[in-house]
């Protein structure tokens, strides 16, 4: 699978830490430069990444904010000149219960989880098209088939994340352009630890048929099978790599 992206580049967002950071990781190994997007400080990575012997452009980018995410790809652009891989894993997810939501606040999910990644094929898929070649992956999550108290806005605007992905795929589908979505369960990060109870994390063990909590890196080999050559005739699909989560 490693020669399938050799001499990509591959555009990741929020990827300073979690899973953006074991996709880029994963991907500059196997040959990608990274470019990534996150309001966090990514240079870290961006070291991580160099050492493997790729190249990468990183900025510091508030997704909610189309001029920002604007100038990111006009960067992107100027250091590479091409991007062949979108992989749109920043997300916004404070649990807030619905009657402290407020519509300000839904907004703030609506454009980072689903407005960002809008733009972001909007501007980047001209490229891809003229190429006849790019690979697309939203990263979905499974609250959208079991959502919680707590969690509205974040799952509605998933679940919106996956209708895009299914229609960006029929837009493209002529156009050696593949979509997916990626759904992961619930995965130990630094964040996730952070912000999530302790409980949280063992019941979701308990309902998995893997009964272990999933790791960024259980999610790597989806990813990688996703933004390959090989994935040459899969699209519009939502991969759900959950452990077996029965609710």
């Amino acid at each position: 699978m490693s020669g399938s992206h050799t001499g990509r580049v591959a555009v990741i967002t929020g990827a300073a830490g979690g899973l953006g950071r074991e996709f880029s990781l994963a991907l500059a190994a196997r040959g990608c430069d990274i470019a990534i997007a996150d309001i966090a400080d990514a240079t870290a990575v961006a070291a991580d990444i160099e050492a493997l012997g790729r190249r990468t452009f990183v900025q510091r980018c508030d997704l909610s904010d189309a001029a920002q995410i604007k100038l990111f790809v006009e960067g992107v652009l100027e250091s590479f000149g091409r991007c062949d891989i979108l992989v749109n894993n920043a997300a916004y997810m404070p649990v807030t219960p619905f009657a402290e939501l407020t519509l300000e606040q839904f907004r703030r999910f609506e454009a980072i989880n689903v407005e960002a990644s809008f733009l972001l094929a909007k501007l980047l898929t001209p490229g891809m098209s003229e190429r006849g070649y790019g690979r697309i992956v939203q990263i979905a999550s499974s609250t959208t088939g079991t959502p919680m108290p707590g969690f509205l806005a974040y799952v509605t605007t998933k679940m919106a994340g996956i209708g895009l992905t299914r229609a960006l795929a029929a837009e493209f589908g002529g156009d050696g352009i593949l979509v997916n979505a990626l759904s992961p369960g619930l995965t130990r990060t630094v964040e996730s630890e952070k912000n999530l109870p302790t409980e949280l994390f063992d019941s979701v063990r308990d309902l998995q048929l893997i009964k272990r909590t999933e790791e960024p890196a259980d999610l790597v080999g989806a990813l990688l099978f996703l933004t390959s050559e090989h994935c040459g005739f899969v699209t519009g699909q939502t991969i759900n790599c959950d452990g077996g989560v029965r609710f």
